[in-house]
């Protein structure tokens, strides 16, 4: 299914922007954490991409599709998948919140972003892997051929509502991130 196929795609630009941020993490600790800007880019690439690109197109599209198939039978992994993005959200949050205290250098304010980026990491990362062997292949199994369409022309005027922020857009946003954590 082409939809499905779109978010795996995301799932790895998303896979690869938390490496570069569990190398940021690591570096806290070594106190040679990247700049508060670096955070604030990688913040910025966590909400624009994951969060609004992709997040939008699971939440409101395909989990409230399928959350009209099989009389609910699928609710609960819908649901268990969108407490895990709005956590994912309130992470980043915490995360912005302590970025001016830990460009302060202040102790305090590096372990929360570190524990707080540790645990997006984590919780992303388990997140994706449950879609891509779980829930997915469920969303093929419940959704007819037309399903599938509807999610892919809905998909795309999503995507065309954001303008120039396509998969690539993100991509290199991406890898030039990871370029600064070396």
């Amino acid at each position: 299914m082409q939809a499905i196929d779109i978010l795996l795609d995301e799932h790895v630009v998303i896979l690869t922007h938390l490496d570069t941020l569990s190398r940021a993490a690591t570096k806290i600790v070594r106190d040679e954490g990247p700049p508060k800007e670096f955070f604030r880019d990688a913040l910025d690439v966590s909400r624009e991409f994951a969060d609004r690109f992709h997040h939008y197109k699971e939440e409101h599209v395909m989990f409230g599709l399928l959350a009209q198939k099989h009389e609910g039978q699928l609710d609960g992994e819908v649901d268990r998948h969108r407490d895990q993005h709005e956590a994912c959200r309130n992470l980043t949050q915490q995360i912005a919140e302590a970025l001016e205290g830990y460009s302060q250098s202040l102790d305090s304010s590096a372990r929360t972003v570190h524990r707080n980026i540790s645990e997006y990491v984590r919780i992303l990362r388990s997140h994706i892997r449950s879609e891509n062997e779980i829930l997915f292949p469920m969303a093929v199994e419940a959704l007819t051929e037309a399903d599938g369409v509807a999610l892919l022309e809905e998909f795309r005027r999503y995507e065309a509502k954001a303008g120039d922020a396509d998969l690539d857009h993100y991509r290199q946003r991406v890898e030039a991130l990871a370029a600064q954590i070396t």
